[in-house]
């Protein structure tokens, strides 16, 4: 991804940040003390851990010249005197250390304020300087979520959780044992939907005892009111804009097509002049055989072949030296994708695929900056190489920020949706190679039959906001004679893996079961046919339901040419079924039309008792799935919902006007929601589709207003492309 590392400076500490995702640092202190002001830090432990993972071997301990006698009551509790902290190094000289092993980790502690206050003014007494981490309090958090509980001691949380001390009031032992009861306590966070560091912050001000009795002690000024998000952070979602050349363009704009080709009995010399004579670096080889794939020479091949034949080298045919087969992605691949790629396995030309999976043209670097000089690039493909949730995670961290950038670039909010949606299927599809590998690694083998992962509802669509949650089913061919019902079935391992592995990375389980770990979402091709005619024939509000999500889905993974060929017929096949219903789009136009528009008496907008409105029921999904509805009833297979409205209309033959309107306020609602999702997620509010009418300027609102009072077109458009239902 081109907007630098989710996990680099200060961005994966970014409150929207996946508790998964972030480096942690667990500190403790021992003091001479409990005077922030005038005792004097003797001890330090710290250890590092990556989301809630004890990584034991990085540890920091350090023996600490206080610089004053130790207190016999104190030495009584650590077991520190004045002879054992002899010779030891003062705070200027481990204060630097600490800093450097913290960096840009986020701090976690037991009554870790005190421990961060002391520091602070150690610091100051040294003349150091004093970055302020962001920090969690363990003892906070479980107050925060148990309001009943009295005791929040080191002692008594370790005993709850099962947890054994070693090393009591040493500062490394406490430290450890408060990284294991942080771990520990993690699952009770994600059940609580407390899943970022933002929404943990929120947590550790929920406790307002705990908090004033450590405000009066002096650790730190307790938190009254949240961030204030300016008008203008809801209209752009952020100032640092980004330049969205690379966010915009797909392959298939940008590609050289047809891609200029040579047979693979061609000599090098012959390759030389044709790539010479059009200016171009490389060619593409039909193959010998008709049914091999096709291979890519480049210059650097000719190049190789001259240094190691000289000037025979002309004679050498260009099969005998060409790269096979040509890496390639798909047409509709974002240009920051494939550059991704690109540096991943250090290509300077990729190949460029059609729908059909046929090599349409070929993408260079050079191409690149022909058409866009880039003064900065920096490349990452963190989801290609993830190994694990946490890799995920941080990328999952870094879409608010990258659709902040965008927005305040002046992109469609749409054009950010489509980024979004394109993040999610690439982790989706990362999600079933780590879940394949694993199984795999087990001794269950490779997968069994071909198969497709599919991705469902909005992120099918290319439509996904910030508020994510898994859509997903699984398409098997028919030949597969296994038992999909059975725990130790394939298939069955495989979906739930891949639901746990994005539900960890920050993608939660969706709350209404659609994902492939549950049966009725992983199916063989036959039994999805069958349960698409029991859904036209039968189309009851729960069927419509399903048909609401299933009909948006892509592929996000497959296996290979039969797993594609799996997905295109299932596609094919359920298009010509719902077309033939006319019951089901009846219905689904009914459905469409009976969402009314939040306003209220003399168009006045209707908002909840905390001055939201939800832009979501009354203007997008009337818009979302009245499109559905008509692109269903006149064959449109496009997904988004802007093509399915203007396909439809021409394709009925009727004004685009209300369909080019409609598309229109369907840009203008996604802007608003997902400007106020990126405030949310920085202030630890679980994102929504409900926006705070008070951070949108009075134009916008008279806007919003407008575009409200047209949702009702939607329904014209029903009643005029349903004709004859």
């Amino acid at each position: 991804m081109i907007f630098g590392s989710a996990g680099s400076g200060n961005g994966q500490r970014a409150g929207a940040t996946p508790l998964i995702g972030l480096d942690v640092v667990v500190l403790d202190t021992e003091t001479t003390g409990l005077d922030i002001r005038k005792d004097r830090i003797v001890q330090i432990g710290a250890v590092r851990m990556e989301g809630v993972e004890i990584q034991a071997d990085k540890r920091f301990e350090r023996l600490v010249d206080p610089g004053i006698p130790v207190p016999d009551v104190s030495r009584r509790v650590h077991g520190l005197g004045d002879e054992d902290l002899r010779g030891a190094p003062g705070f200027a000289e481990v204060g630097p250390e600490l800093l450097a092993f913290i960096g840009d980790a986020v701090v976690v502690g037991h009554s870790i304020h005190f421990d961060l206050a002391v520091l602070r003014h150690e610091a100051d007494r040294h003349g150091i300087a004093w970055r302020e981490p962001r920090a969690l309090d363990v003892a906070l958090m479980v107050a925060g979520l148990d309001r009943e509980m009295i005791d929040t001691s080191l002692d008594s949380l370790a005993l709850g959780l099962g947890i054994p001390i070693e090393g009591r009031h040493t500062a490394i032992g406490d430290a450890l044992a408060t990284a294991r009861i942080y771990s520990a306590f993690n699952p009770r966070l994600l059940a609580n939907g407390i899943r970022t560091l933002a929404e943990a912050e929120n947590l550790c001000r929920k406790p307002a005892g705990l908090i004033a009795r450590q405000e009066e002690a002096g650790w730190f000024a307790r938190p009254t009111d949240r961030p204030d998000f300016s008008r203008a952070t809801l209209k752009t979602g952020s100032q640092r804009a980004i330049d969205s050349f690379l966010y915009r363009q797909r392959l298939g704009d940008v590609m050289n097509s047809p891609p200029i080709a040579i047979h693979a009995q061609a000599s090098l010399h012959e390759a030389a002049s044709l790539m010479a004579e059009r200016g171009i670096g490389c060619l593409i080889v039909d193959p010998a055989d008709a049914g091999d794939e096709p291979g890519i020479l480049t210059e650097r091949d000719v190049l190789h072949a001259l240094a190691r034949e000289g000037a025979a080298a002309s004679a050498v045919t260009v099969g005998s030296v060409m790269s096979h087969p040509v890496i390639s992605a798909p047409d509709e691949t974002f240009l920051y994708r494939a550059l991704g790629l690109m540096a991943r396995r250090n290509l300077r030309y990729i190949g460029v695929t059609d729908a059909a999976g046929r090599l349409a043209g070929v993408f260079t670097l050079r191409t690149l900056l022909r058409k866009r000089a880039l003064a900065t690039l920096t490349v990452g493909d963190e989801i290609a190489t993830a190994k694990r949730p946490r890799d995920l995670a941080r990328v999952q961290a870094a879409l608010p920020s990258l659709a902040a950038g965008l927005l305040a670039d002046g992109q469609d909010a749409r054009q950010v949706a489509q980024i979004i949606a394109a993040e999610a299927r690439a982790m989706t599809a990362r999600a079933a190679e780590i879940a394949e590998a694993e199984l795999a690694e087990a001794g269950h083998g490779p997968a069994p039959a071909d198969y497709a992962l599919l991705v469902l509802g909005s992120g099918g669509r290319g439509e996904s906001l910030l508020a994510p949650d898994q859509d997903n089913a699984l398409v098997i061919a028919d030949g597969y004679d296994g038992d999909l019902d059975a725990p130790d079935d394939w298939f069955t391992r495989f979906a739930a893996r891949v639901n746990e592995i994005l539900d960890r990375a920050g993608i939660p389980y969706c709350k209404g079961g659609v994902m492939a770990k549950n049966r009725q979402w992983r199916r063989r091709l036959g039994p999805w046919l069958d349960e698409a005619r029991n859904w036209a024939a039968r189309p009851t509000p729960q069927s419509l339901l399903s048909v609401d999500i299933f009909y948006d889905f892509t592929p996000a993974h497959v296996s290979g040419k039969g797993g594609a060929r799996l997905a295109a017929e299932l596609r094919r096949e359920t298009m010509e079924i719902a077309k033939g219903s006319l019951a089901m789009l009846r219905a689904l136009g009914a459905s469409a039309g009976g969402h009314a528009a939040p306003l209220g008496l003399f168009g006045r907008i209707k908002k909840d008792d905390k001055g939201r409105v939800d832009l979501k029921t009354g203007g997008l999904l009337p818009i979302v799935s009245g499109a559905r509805a008509i692109a269903l009833r006149h064959g449109v297979s496009d997904l988004s919902t802007p093509q399915r409205l203007l396909q439809a209309a021409a394709r009925a033959g009727r004004s685009q006007a209300d369909a080019e309107l409609l598309a229109d306020i369907h840009a203008f609602l996604m802007r608003l929601i997902l400007s106020q999702q990126i405030a949310d997620l920085e202030a630890g509010v679980p994102p929504s589709n409900r926006v705070d009418l008070s951070l949108v300027g009075h134009r916008e609102q008279d806007e919003l207003r407008e575009a409200l009072g047209r949702i009702d077109l939607i329904n014209h458009m029903l009643q005029d492309l349903l004709q004859g239902l």
